[in-house]
């Protein structure tokens, strides 16, 4: 980013540190979640995580008092506890029109042998009932409007909330975006240091392998997604300039929003100018409303795979390419209108 002075010299304005950076990939992640990863080999090129005063973890993260924690020991059997809740109404609706979303958090980190709710009316109907019976699901029914005894997902509704919130703050996002910033949240803490397992990775303990970060860019960043031939003339642009808005839920596609056309799209071959947020482009004094047309696109000339390509205009300019990733999580939000699977 440039400043241009009277004189007619160009001043480059300095952009965020290593550190500042990759805690704004990571979805506004603790120092110490930082470190831990760091610690693990994560960040091979970052010597020190020291990061700066950051006031969208201020205004998104702000508390009264530290949320008890839950102090159990973790289940030994992957689903073997499932932890849920839902979230709701929210004041504004998302890009698709939904008010609520629903977590659900693996105990352990895939038969299902036990599974938790708050009873609040989402989980009661006589269909789910008899789905449970038939399948020997056991339903763990706690007393309304008392999230104590569901301490996991509240704790994890309240973290996603406020991981969302700075994610959207920062890039100056309205808040129809809330739902792609709690789906990113989601897949980010996923990827970071869990207290309960002892700060291993859930995404690693899920899935036996390990997880990489190379792939993760700014939320709410400017993105340019690779055209089809078949969808410009040749003298026309190659690219399409959108805003990153999170990650595909069954690849490592990237999903975008084309602030022209209305759409979220998904492309794999996508070029990142982390140094540019949404809200420093003229399309943010935009007022969203009647946005009806919602669909999920593949721009790239291949499908939206598992080897997604990126290339960083906003720190090195480096391309980076990912392995497969099975789309499961241990920690999820549910497939929410306002966001294309």
């Amino acid at each position: 980013m440039a400043d241009v002075h009277a004189d007619g010299v160009n001043a480059v304005t300095p952009g965020p540190s290593p550190s500042d950076l990759w805690h704004q990939r990571l979805g506004h992640m603790s120092v110490k979640g930082m470190k831990m990863l760091a610690a693990k080999g994560k960040f091979p090129d970052l010597k020190t995580v020291e990061t700066g005063f950051c006031e969208s973890c201020v205004l998104g993260k702000q508390k009264r008092v530290s949320f008890v924690k839950a102090g159990k020991t973790p289940k030994s059997q992957k689903l073997e506890l499932v932890h849920t809740d839902v979230y709701g109404p929210t004041s504004v609706s998302s890009l698709g029109g939904s008010n609520y979303y629903v977590t659900f958090i693996d105990d352990s980190t895939r038969k299902v042998k036990c599974l938790k709710s708050d009873n609040g009316g989402e989980y009661v109907s006589t269909e789910f009932t008899n789905y449970c019976a038939d399948h020997g699901i056991k339903m763990i029914k706690i007393v309304p409007e008392t999230p104590q005894q569901n301490g996991v997902a509240e704790r994890m509704n309240m973290t996603l909330n406020e991981r969302a919130r700075s994610m959207r703050l920062n890039a100056g996002l309205p808040k129809t975006f809330w739902a792609d910033a709690v789906n990113t949240a989601a897949y980010l803490i996923n990827r970071g240091p869990s207290v309960p397992l002892g700060f291993k990775i859930p995404e690693e303990e899920w899935q036996e392998k390990d997880a990489s970060l190379k792939h993760l860019r700014v939320f709410g960043c400017s993105a340019y997604s690779l055209l089809k031939d078949v969808d410009r003339d040749k003298l026309d642009s190659k690219a399409k300039k959108c805003t990153f808005i999170g990650y595909g839920s069954d690849s490592m596609g990237y999903r975008l929003w084309d602030f022209e056309s209305r759409k979220v799209i998904r492309c794999k071959h996508v070029t990142f100018n982390e140094a540019e947020l949404y809200k420093d482009r003229k399309e943010s004094s935009v007022i969203l409303k009647d946005y009806v047309e919602f669909e999920d696109e593949t721009l790239d000339n291949g499908s939206t795979g598992n080897d997604s390509e990126s290339n960083d205009s906003g720190s090195n300019g480096s391309e980076s390419s990912e392995e497969e990733e099975d789309s499961t999580s241990s920690v999820q939000s549910s497939s929410i209108p306002g966001s294309i699977p």
